[in-house]
């Protein structure tokens, strides 16, 4: 057998006490007032350096915990977001000794509801992603304190663990350089009738009015499964034209991007000479495109590292963890041609 892991190894590699780490490590944390986000960060690195023993899964609450899984839960596959997060919650759950699954949310609705106890089963805790998580499978977990967190979504209505990009932040990098290009006219593009994506529109529109004084801002849906036809660009032909006149583009999904870009370029409109482009969400491919496309870029790696944090403590506290805690990780703005400027 290897050396046993002391907990002076694990206070040198978290640079904290050993005091603290004993308390933590030892259940005590929270009547001492340790911060949440201190507790994550020790349990984490206690795990990752072997201090936990394997033990045989046990039945508590009507709940079986299976040590060394834990999975996923996704709107659908056909998910930007998820392409690039698996690998970095893969590589994250992997370091502490966990072996990583995505399980598909069931367009059928009461057979998904039949297999979530199926789920509890096999999985020792779960992230809900972005539409994933909703009234009903928030409540079947958390009736039974079934280990579970939700990512890229805020759920105001239950008591819960999230981890979300700092949307606010996002709006306000971008609003500061459209301030930095000097553009007056721009337009908002968005999918028509979608939820789910990192910026609220109203949000993103008044965030830029307070930076950008002055500045013209339009407001255009269109219908995503149109406009791979090219037969829903009327809104983006009207957003170049008089009196909107718009020089900038800021599209919300980047999904949309590949779409706009290759119809304004059919139609002869230069990126960024005729028509500047923000994307609010980074795309496969878009540092390679024709211009390089500006975007928001999601801290991928920040935002899985605090995922299995937070999902692994409230494993080791059987779903009963004190602390229910909203987590915001910052993006970044990459600066790209297609904006016109770089920096």
């Amino acid at each position: 057998m290897g050396k046993r892991v002391k907990i002076k190894d694990i206070a040198e590699t978290c640079g904290f006490s050993n005091t603290l780490v004993s308390m933590v490590l030892n259940n005590k944390a929270s009547l001492h007032g340790i911060k949440p986000d201190t507790q994550e960060k020790v349990l984490y690195i206690a795990r990752q350096m072997g201090y936990f023993e394997e033990t045989p899964g046990v039945k508590e609450n009507n709940v079986i915990h299976v040590p060394g899984i834990v999975g996923i839960v996704v709107p659908d596959l056909h998910n930007q977001f998820l392409f690039e997060i698996a690998p970095c919650l893969n590589k994250a759950f992997t370091a502490i000794g966990l072996t990583f699954g995505i399980v598909t949310r069931n367009e059928n609705e009461q057979r998904f509801i039949a297999i979530i106890n199926e789920l509890k089963e096999m999985y020792s805790g779960l992230i809900l992603l972005g539409d994933a998580a909703d009234d009903i499978i928030i409540r079947k977990l958390k009736e039974t304190y079934f280990p579970f967190i939700v990512l890229e979504k805020k759920i105001s209505r239950y008591r819960i663990n999230e981890v979300n990009s700092d949307s606010e932040e996002a709006c306000r990098l971008v609003g500061s350089h459209i301030f930095k290009l000097g553009y007056s006219n721009i337009s908002v593009i968005e999918k028509k009738g979608c939820m789910n994506c990192l910026t609220e529109t109203d949000v993103l529109i008044n965030t830029i009015q307070k930076l950008v004084p002055g500045i013209k801002i339009t407001r255009h849906a269109l219908d995503y499964n149109l406009i791979q036809h090219d037969t829903d660009m009327e809104e983006v032909v009207k957003a170049l034209r008089p009196p909107e006149s718009s020089q900038l583009f800021i599209v919300k999904h980047a999904e949309m991007v590949y779409h706009i870009i290759s119809y304004l370029r059919r139609k002869k409109f230069r990126i960024p000479n005729d028509i500047a482009v923000i994307s609010m969400d980074n795309g496969i491919g878009f540092s390679l495109m024709d211009p390089p496309v500006t975007r928001i870029n999601r801290n991928y790696t920040a935002l899985a590292l605090k995922a299995s944090q937070m999902l692994w403590s409230e494993i080791k506290n059987n779903g009963r963890g004190k602390y229910k805690r909203s987590v915001k990780i910052k993006p970044e703005l990459i600066i790209e041609k297609s904006c016109g400027s770089v920096l």
